[in-house]
């Protein structure tokens, strides 16, 4: 089993690096040499373009910032496809769009080369120990011959359904992620308004019936703490929310808190703040409040 990896950034080159910690072969590529050489240094084997490095494995993963960079990388000219050969798999764990990962499927196909779509959640950390959620998209054959791949990669696979569901899921959760993220900025920065303290807040909603993720670990480790460490930038979640909300049009189906939230996130990005992590929205709710969110 010939693996490789294309896109060697936050998530990729974690990946990899576990892949290779659970004694796979890798081969990499990404346009920044610097995280090609930092894989070469642990062992893995770099290449020069997508053509060689297509031809040369049976499962290639991709994990590429948007939808429309995995397109080029697969399909451009001297791509991933020009080189792949029928029978190889690629897996997208890029948080793509679904129409775009079932196109790129369909193309691919047309030369026998097999697709799943297979985004992760869970961050930096669950990356590096191999911990992540995988939720998958594709043919049921497909993804049992890719498991030793995804379990190596992920404590929990899930399976749901054809080719682009796995992307459809993700930014779902991903919306539910930046809601969450949002609306708990939103209620802490009142709270401290009204003359609460952040930390007594908190206290309050991770006892009660308003916690979640964001409130019991984003909080805490990144937004009390002034410490907004770079992880999953704002930009991207924007991008995943804005991913859902074309969804949601394109079923015609009412999204007026998407919407919202939307709106909310595209503000963060216009304020300069998209290249921080996303824990930074509430940097944006304080902007907006005249009101400051620490311990």
């Amino acid at each position: 089993m010939s693996i490789a990896v294309v896109g060697l950034g936050n998530m990729g080159g974690r990946i990899a690096k576990r892949l290779m910690q659970q004694g796979h072969s890798i081969g990499v590529y990404d346009a920044d040499q610097k995280a090609v050489k930092a894989l070469e240094a642990l062992g893995a084997e770099p290449y020069g373009s997508l053509k060689t490095l297509g031809a040369a494995h049976d499962f290639i993963l991709t994990v590429l910032p948007d939808a429309e960079i995995v397109r080029q990388v697969v399909l451009g000219k001297d791509g991933l496809s020009s080189g792949m050969r029928s029978g190889c798999v690629l897996i997208d764990m890029t948080t793509s769009t679904p129409a775009v990962t079932r196109e790129v499927a369909t193309i691919l196909s047309q030369q026998g080369v097999q697709m799943l779509d297979a985004p992760v959640s869970g961050g930096v950390a669950k990356a590096e120990d191999g911990t992540l959620t995988v939720m998958v998209g594709g043919d049921p054959d497909v993804v049992g011959r890719a498991s030793p791949i995804l379990k190596a990669v992920g404590e929990h696979i899930v399976h749901v359904g054809d080719i682009g569901a796995g992307h459809t899921a993700k930014a779902l959760n991903n919306l539910i992620t930046a809601t969450s993220l949002a609306i708990t900025s939103e209620a802490i920065a009142l709270g401290v308004k009204m003359g609460v303290e952040a930390q007594n807040m908190l206290d309050v909603i991770n006892l009660g019936s308003g916690r979640s993720a964001a409130s019991e670990t984003k909080f805490p480790q990144q937004v009390l703490s002034r410490k907004f460490s770079p992880g999953f930038s704002l930009s991207l979640m924007c991008k995943d929310v804005g991913i859902a909300l074309d969804m949601a049009h394109k079923a015609q189906m009412p999204a007026s808190v998407a919407s919202a939230v939307y709106e909310l996130w595209k503000h963060g990005v216009a304020m300069g703040k998209g290249h921080m992590d996303h824990s930074a929205i509430a940097l944006v709710v304080e902007e907006l409040a005249h009101v400051e969110i620490k311990a």
